[in-house]
């Protein structure tokens, strides 16, 4: 008697334990998947973030090289101002 409550006892923890990692599994798999899908919009938001960075960054560098290009303009004039030169004529 004492066998068979125990052996009762055993096989009631055992279909426990199962069913409950069964049940755990399923509540997991149903938070992974929402995670995965959370992670996949955030990943392509970032991407999107990052093409924008990109370009805007593209433009800032074309406005420096359009700054620096026309500060040399202004101080090259500046600096060399045209003259002409004389030549000497010798017959």
């Amino acid at each position: 008697m004492v066998l068979l409550e125990t052996l009762f006892d055993l096989i009631s923890a055992s279909a426990g334990a199962i069913c409950g990692a069964v049940f755990a599994f399923f509540l997991n798999r149903k938070r992974n998947q929402k995670m995965a899908t959370q992670l996949v919009v955030s990943r392509q938001s970032l991407d999107k973030i990052k093409l924008e960075n990109q370009q805007l960054l593209q433009r800032i560098q074309d406005k420096e090289n359009l700054i620096l290009q026309m500060q040399m303009e202004i101080l090259g004039k500046k600096d060399t101002p045209k003259r002409k030169s004389k030549t000497s004529k010798t017959k």
